[in-house]
């Protein structure tokens, strides 16, 4: 049996790379092979119910506490002075080489870019390592992108999510071929209720990111149109209260009715009738669950080209796309669906079935369950001298002139140039 220790980048499920990896380990779990989950330790939330989700599934969870578990430029800011930061670093290294140790791991995968522990202790003891992206180079994580020679030069295999992402990735990486995943959720699918008129349903939380005022703006002009003008207009889901505020004040300066903020919701799918049509205009998505959720339940839906839409749209080649920023193209996208909407609503009942069985998790994840279950045979990297350096036992004044070599080791030299 493999023993596959997994590195995660929260302890939580708040986030996408938390959620979509928890059903991969499940499903390694229930296929024979044995998981260890390793996450830092969080001194803000509580992780009683992140642990027991796990241990329900008979996978172990160790949570280990760190002055910082990404990288140190990556987002979230740093704390302490450089030699309480090193000595952490050491300590947390040191925790999970013992962890590999104690399991006999033969395969560690980091879940996000943004932890190098994973790929150091793999090396430290001469096993494979692979490594999962989900994150675009750009923004709050362009940081990366300095990182990349080191992350090459330690994973075994790397893969991303499938589609716009990988198209960057394999620019940026030279000499690794990325493989690829789609993000996978379980969705709970139900038959829509009976609705008795249309409306434009938007599911998710209301935030610049998610860009919902610009499906406002294309609202207006809808309604400014006499066939349109008693449609209505829903957002469920919580919101950031600045840009609720936002989308407040143009509400009322235009005077535009039948917009409705229905908040966070448990079920929102119940939400959702069967005359809807499912409106999502992100500026930026890693991958959209939520146009998943809304072409798995049904619902004739629309959504915008940002990259993260086009690579979920990659894989169900189904919805209407329309160009992000582009109100008039999608106005016209609103009007064709709502006067064809017959027609739409059954082509969305019809793909469902297609879209459930290519969105199941042997097939979301099938090239890294291809490179666990049948592995190539690889050079491994190693560092094992690193091993005398991350020793706890270490006398404090090697250990003091060792700090900096381990951070230049660690981080391959923060500055330098591709």
């Amino acid at each position: 049996m493999k023993t596959i220790m997994f590195v995660s980048p929260t302890g939580t499920f708040d986030n996408g790379a938390e959620i979509s990896i928890y059903h991969l380990m499940v499903y390694l779990q229930q296929n024979g092979y044995k998981v260890i989950n390793v996450a830092p330790k969080s001194t803000m939330n509580s992780q009683t119910d992140y642990v027991k989700r796990f241990s329900d599934v008979g996978i172990d969870v160790h949570l280990v506490a760190s002055i910082k578990w990404w990288w140190e430029d990556a987002p979230g800011g740093i704390a302490g002075l450089p030699a309480q930061r090193a000595a952490s670093y050491r300590d947390s290294l040191n925790q999970l080489i013992h962890i590999i140790d104690t399991y006999q791991v033969d395969l560690v995968l980091t879940n996000t870019v943004n932890m190098y522990q994973g790929m150091v202790a793999a090396a430290c003891k001469e096993i494979p390592h692979y490594t999962l992206i989900h994150e675009f180079p750009e923004g709050e994580f362009a940081y990366y992108l300095d990182k990349i020679d080191f992350i090459e030069e330690n994973s075994d295999k790397i893969f991303s999510v499938d589609g716009q992402l990988k198209e960057v990735l394999t620019q940026k990486f030279s000499h690794s071929q990325i493989g690829v995943f789609t993000p996978y959720t379980q969705i709970q699918t139900t038959t829509l209720k009976k609705g008795d008129t249309h409306r434009i349903v938007s599911v998710g939380r209301l935030s610049q990111r998610k860009n919902q005022l610009e499906l406002i703006q294309a609202f207006h002009q809808l309604v400014s149109n006499s066939k349109f003008e008693e449609l209505e207009l829903v957002f469920i889901g919580p919101w950031d209260n600045e840009y609720k505020a936002k989308c407040d004040t143009y509400i009322k300066q235009h005077g535009l009715k039948n917009i409705t903020f229905c908040g966070e919701q448990k079920q929102p799918w119940s939400l959702v009738t069967d005359q809807d049509i499912c409106v999502f205009p992100s500026a930026l998505e890693t991958y959209g669950l939520v146009y998943v959720e809304a072409i798995l339940n049904g619902a004739p839906t629309i959504l915008s080209d940002n990259p993260g839409h086009l690579s979920a749209y990659k894989r169900f080649e189904f919805g209407t796309i329309y160009p992000l920023g582009n109100i008039e193209s999608l106005v016209a996208a609103i009007e064709n669906m709502l006067d064809h909407f017959d027609e739409e609503k059954e082509a969305a009942l019809s793909f469902v079935p297609i879209g459930k069985e290519r969105y199941q998790i042997k097939n979301v994840y099938a090239e890294i369950i291809k490179a666990i279950d049948q592995p190539e045979k690889v050079r491994l990297k190693s560092i094992r001298h690193l091993q005398n350096i991350l020793s706890l036992n270490e006398g404090k004044s090697k250990l003091a002139r060792l700090e900096t070599r381990v951070r230049v080791g660690l981080q391959k030299i923060k500055n330098r140039k591709r």
